[in-house]
């Protein structure tokens, strides 16, 4: 019996308490098909804490953006708001592998500060035109 408890007792625990509000998620379900708001949250909140963990990231929370999820698309994807970091989730219905895996990717944009990825996109261009032939016009319009 307790097995059936528990864990409804940790996410009323983890909601009451304010820790599954650090980012807002906000669900788009025009279709009104089945889903939980809580659980949406709480899988959200864990896979932001395995990512940090997995990246060494010190805090979280600073991989937590706002989420929107879309039900009832036909084709599912995931897409990022460069400029503020909010993401979407596209799904047919409710599916919590394909959620993970997309929040997944989106935590994982996060890990990695703006001025941390312009830098690793520029070494990285540097280290490619280093190894790689070109003409002489081409080196006016690379750097």
């Amino acid at each position: 019996m307790w097995w059936r408890v528990y864990p409804s007792m940790v996410l009323m625990a983890l909601v009451g308490c304010g820790w599954a509000r650090g980012a807002q998620v906000t669900i788009e379900n025009p279709q009104k098909l089945p889903i939980d708001e809580g659980r949406v949250e709480l899988l959200y909140k864990m896979t932001c804490q395995e990512v940090a963990e997995k990246f060494h990231v010190r805090d979280y929370k600073k991989l937590e953006y706002a989420l929107t999820v879309v039900l009832g698309e036909e084709n599912e994807r995931y897409l990022i708001d460069h400029k503020t970091g909010a993401g979407t989730i596209y799904l047919q219905k409710w599916n919590e592998k394909s959620f993970a895996g997309a929040a997944t990717m989106l935590a994982f944009h996060h890990v990695l500060s703006d001025e941390q990825f312009r830098e690793l996109v520029k070494r990285t261009l540097i280290r490619y035109w280093d190894a790689s032939p070109i003409t002489v016009p081409e080196v006016a319009n690379r750097r």
